[in-house]
């Protein structure tokens, strides 16, 4: 009698799918991939973001994580409800990679622009003549040695 009473007791505990509690870390590992689009703050990723907003989509995170969804089926459904603009990030693919190639191009064509000014620079010469020969050439600085030596 004891064992029919414990086996449904058994399947009870055991049918139920135990639920894990979600934790802060799994919020803000889905809030990396997403910014915050309050307005106010200067598009920050959720993670890191304070505001009334992202507190918001912080609990509609961590109920769409309890409910069982993958992060990235969260990051899709983001994505289906705003668009690309969701995103913290750009993807790097089509008309986005122009995102992610022209910050280290630009730093490339800089450097080699710097680099051929330097150059040029440094090959002009400037003709080298002793202050001596200055001083032969110019009539008043001739005077002003002539009163000079009169003087003493």
């Amino acid at each position: 009698m004891k064992t029919a009473l414990l086996i449904p007791i058994f399947f009870f505990f055991f049918a139920i799918p135990v639920r894990a509690e979600v934790t802060r870390e799994q919020i803000k590992e889905v809030g990396k991939e997403l910014a915050c689009l309050c307005g106010d703050c200067p598009r920050r990723p959720l993670d890191e973001c304070v505001c009334g907003y992202a507190q918001q989509q912080h609990e509609r995170i961590k109920k769409m994580l309890a409910s069982g969804q993958t992060p990235q089926a969260i990051v899709d459904a983001y994505i289906s409800e705003f668009g690309l603009e969701i995103l913290s990030k750009p993807p790097a693919k089509g008309f986005n990679l122009t995102a992610w190639l022209m910050p280290p191009l630009v730093l490339l064509l800089g450097f080699f622009g710097v680099r051929r000014v330097l150059r040029a620079w440094s090959k002009t010469k400037i003709p080298a003549t002793p202050a001596t020969q200055l001083a032969r050439d110019d009539p008043y600085l001739d005077r002003l040695e002539s009163d000079l030596k009169e003087r003493e």
